[in-house]
């Protein structure tokens, strides 16, 4: 009798055992999908990803007025938007040519200042955008006026 209650507490203890492993498990892959869940979220809903109209805060034409550049304000629609729009970095820039096609779009992830004024906007023999983040960065367009156009020599259009 008393060999059958050690083995039936063994068999209880690996059965206790087996079922923390689960709970464990399982409470990993909710983690795991809330993760999945906040990456989504911010891909789609980006604070930059919904933009018009209602959201455009000034534009400014290049030399030559080949190329123009809208600024627009974040949304506020993840806790990092919230928090970057209270610090004051409100805007993202997105780069057009004259027939309106957006050509390039600053990163999701850059929370710009209202400072329009320092942007060096493209021209037809410059396909140079600078702009400034925490310091200057540059973005060369190149690629993307190929993109839109089929090609960088595009001074026929």
């Amino acid at each position: 009798m008393k060999h059958n209650i050690h083995i039936s507490f063994e068999n209880i203890l690996r059965k206790n055992a087996v079922f923390i492993i689960i709970i464990i498990l399982v409470q990993i892959i909710k983690i795991i999908l809330v993760l999945i869940i906040m990456v989504i979220w911010w891909w789609f809903f980006s604070s930059s990803s919904f933009y018009g109209d209602f959201n455009l805060s000034s534009t400014k034409h290049g030399e030559d007025g080949e190329y123009y550049i809208n600024m627009y304000q974040h949304l506020p629609t993840t806790p990092l938007a919230v928090n970057e729009l209270i610090e004051g970095h409100r805007y993202f820039y997105v780069l057009y040519n004259k027939q309106g096609k957006k050509i390039w779009h600053s990163p999701h992830y850059a929370y710009l200042y209202d400072n329009v004024n320092p942007l060096f906007i493209p021209t037809k023999d410059s396909k140079l955008l600078r702009y400034s983040e925490e310091d200057w960065s540059d973005a060369d367009i190149k690629n993307k006026i190929k993109e839109v156009y089929g090609d960088i020599e595009h001074n026929q259009h």
